[in-house]
């Protein structure tokens, strides 16, 4: 009886061990994205908060509302978004100083896309009720490298003036993919199991026509 080629086995096995281990840390991946969701679910029904407690980490604070006292510290960043009826414009985003010197986001408001509203200067005092969303990504891009810089934005229930209220993002909008991903990868882990064993049954019957 032939003996199965040795570095051909080890890399395939290598290979096999490495999918398998990457679909686990997906599954894994999915069970703490679930328990995540529905902390931001719990969140969302919570009373509302008085500013933002310093002491309580970001996961805690998302999706909850809040009333909240700030400066603003930015000029407006416009983003693609849409207002309560459903129009396309822009949501407009800025920097804004809470009285314990981190610096959070506030979306000032909607505006049609062709409307040139005043926004409030730097330095102006903002006081509203509204739902914060945690947002890395846009705090890297309004905030960057401020100091104090917290990576929460503060959707306004009532826009300032000149603007409309921003429609909040959604909790159900947030991508949960990782039970995909890791049946993708013990998908491939089955293909490549079986295309092995199918090349190693051609050498056999190569072989043996020898």
């Amino acid at each position: 009886m032939r003996r199965l080629p040795i570095i051909p086995t080890l890399v395939v096995a290598a290979a096999l061990a490495a999918m398998i281990a990457l679909g686990i840390w997906q599954l894994r991946r999915a069970e703490w994205k679930e328990s995540l969701l529905a902390s931001y679910r719990a969140n969302a029904g919570s009373p509302a908060l008085y500013g933002l407690p310093a002491a309580l980490p970001i996961d805690a604070l998302a999706f909850r509302r809040a009333h909240v006292l700030c400066r603003v510290t930015t000029k407006p960043i416009q983003l693609g978004g849409v207002n309560q009826r459903g129009q396309t414009g822009f949501r407009n985003i800025v920097g804004c100083a809470l009285i314990d010197r981190r610096v959070i986001m506030a979306d000032l408001g909607w505006s049609a896309i062709n409307a040139r509203p005043g926004a409030p200067e730097i330095g102006q005092r903002i006081e509203a009720d509204g739902r914060i969303i945690p947002d890395d990504v846009l705090a890297k891009r309004v905030l960057g490298k401020t100091p104090g810089a917290t990576p929460l934005l503060l959707v306004l229930d009532g826009a300032v003036p000149g603007f409309s209220p921003s429609v909040p993002p959604s909790i159900e909008t947030i991508p949960n993919n990782h039970r995909g991903y890791a049946g993708q990868w013990f998908l491939f882990a089955g293909v490549a199991l079986v295309i092995y064993i199918l090349a190693l049954r051609r050498r056999r019957s190569d072989a043996m026509r020898r």
